[in-house]
């Protein structure tokens, strides 16, 4: 529950000198290249940044951690140049096999069972009805990913009731949907799924929500439900953004980074990177303030190809280049026909749910810094980043740049 002596400050809002100055203050020039030694890190920010580009009005939810373990899934059948592309995209082709397993380890460790919260994710490959994988393959894919191996025609009408199926009981109802429609064409579709459900570990108090103006990206100003909580947060500030850090039960934090009013908001996104979040959240201290954050849902689908061909995965989608060789089909040659991903979630007074789905489908051929005041005031009535991050092992679980909350 919120603290007596500051629970009159949610209820007024007060001057404060951020943001500073009175030019436009714009984002930092990008860096020379993202120092973060996390690879899955620096991979999130890079789909990040493809993600958003151009996307100026379009809220924005993901999870990368589901979209690294499904691709690492299909990475370990690929094989030759393939292989090499896949590498260099998912910022796995520095890491030799034991550094590869224990990335892969962390990244499924930041949904292990905890006591307070409830993460989970899941794998499986469907191997269609003339495909199959070498069993030394299919070994390998369940003792390092959990992976479930599941056999399906494709060519089934309840081929796509199948899957949904299985996403929809994986993310506890809250994804029922991932595919629509199936080529029967199809040798391999590799999901994952993660879900996670937190309380704040101090929730916001709902006789506080009260309507305000929030300034969308394509000009419009609704009066949506910003909720408001007082206390001791891990903060940081400059001339170009504030970032609060809002603790779970269970070792699960949410960062909300909020860009300056005058910033550049396209500059901002694409100057992103993960070596600079580290960099922010390095600096924060705690201090007493306010924060006010908008009561919000979010249901974002998107087809990741475009965005991972511009990032140098062009051959697995080539299917007269795609190397495939660890997976045997009847109908050669192999490729990556689509992938899917899809994030649902709600953060409210008492806390977050939220889930996502990644799926592949593998087809056949013919298919600057000042001091921070004593006490802050953080208001998020504009465009800002949200990431929910495990405390332990610093895996982004979540990520998106909301445009409008509505």
């Amino acid at each position: 529950m919120l603290s007596l002596e500051w629970d009159f400050l949610s209820r007024v809002r007060f001057s404060m000198p951020w943001p500073f100055g009175l030019k436009a203050a714009v984002a930092a020039a990008p860096e020379s290249e993202d120092t973060s030694k996390s690879p899955s890190a620096r991979f999130a920010f890079k789909l990040f940044r493809e993600l958003s580009r151009g996307q100026a009005t379009s809220n924005l939810f993901f999870s990368p951690s589901s979209v690294m373990l499904c691709l690492a899934l299909v990475y370990e059948l690929a094989s030759g140049e393939t292989r090499c592309e896949m590498a260099e995209t998912l910022e796995i082709d520095s890491l030799d096999q034991v550094g590869l397993e224990s990335e892969i380890a962390c990244l499924q460790s930041a949904f292990g069972a905890r006591a307070r919260a409830e993460l989970s994710f899941a794998n499986s490959l469907w191997l269609g009805r003339h495909a199959r994988i070498a069993s030394a393959f299919e070994a390998r894919l369940r003792a390092l990913y959990d992976s479930e191996l599941n056999s399906l025609d494709f060519a089934s009408p309840d081929a796509v009731a199948i899957i949904n199926a299985w996403v929809n009981a994986r993310t506890k109802g809250r994804i029922s949907r991932i595919v629509s429609q199936l080529s029967p064409l199809t040798a391999l579709v590799a999901i994952n799924a993660v879900y996670f459900k937190g309380r704040w570990k101090k929730p916001f108090q709902k006789e506080l929500t009260s309507e305000a103006p929030f300034h969308t990206a394509s000009g419009s100003i609704p009066h949506l439900p910003l909720m408001s909580q007082s206390g001791n947060y891990s903060y940081y500030e400059n001339r170009h953004l504030q970032l609060v850090t809002l603790p779970y039960e269970g070792e699960v934090s949410m960062i909300v980074v909020l860009p300056s009013a005058t910033s550049d908001l396209e500059e901002f996104r694409q100057t992103l990177t993960a070596s600079r979040l580290e960099s922010w959240t390095q600096k924060s201290k705690f201090q007493k303030g306010v924060v006010e954050l908008p009561r919000f849902q979010f249901d974002c689908e998107a087809e990741l190809r475009n965005g991972l061909t511009a990032l140098g995965m062009n051959r697995a989608f080539d299917e007269n280049r795609a190397q495939f060789e660890h997976v045997r089909s009847d109908q050669p040659p192999v490729s990556l026909g689509r992938v899917l991903h899809r994030a649902a979630g709600d953060v409210n007074e008492e806390g977050t749910e939220a889930a996502a789905v990644t799926l592949a489908q593998v087809i056949c051929a013919s298919a600057m810094n000042q001091r921070p005041p004593k006490l802050f005031q953080m208001i998020v009535d504009r465009p800002f980043l949200i990431l929910i991050r495990d405390d332990k092992t610093q895996s982004l679980l979540f990520m998106g740049w909301i445009n409008d909350p509505r």
